[in-house]
């Protein structure tokens, strides 16, 4: 999805918060999906949640993510989905030194 309209990412609400638009919806749903392709989900079912609290660092089933990008919003300035198969020179960069190692929602580790 790279060269994409991203408007939509922080267009989330209707006036008067009268509820999720359409078209965040349906942007949404097209992140989700395109983070389903990736080695994070085909390997471990999760994806990097792109949340502004989670910042791309944990790991969360897309369910999970779904429902943090319905309650709250994307990360400031995610327009180049880094974390998730697109690339920017100039914001990978500062992508790479913004973000640490996933982190799991369980925070359980193998003996």
């Amino acid at each position: 999805m790279e060269n994409k309209d991203s408007t939509w990412m922080y267009n989330r609400l209707y006036p008067n918060r009268a509820g999720l638009k359409e078209e965040y919806k349906a942007g949404v749903a097209g992140f989700i999906a395109k983070a389903m392709t990736l080695n994070d989900f085909l390997i471990e079912d999760t994806i990097r949640c792109p949340y502004w609290n989670c910042k791309c660092c944990k790991l969360l089933s897309p369910n999970d993510v779904t429902l943090h990008l319905y309650r709250k919003r994307f990360m400031l300035n995610y327009t180049v989905w880094i974390a998730h198969g697109e690339s920017s020179a100039a914001n990978n960069f500062a992508f790479q030194n913004n973000v640490e190692s996933p982190i799991r929602e369980n925070n359980v580790e193998s003996s």
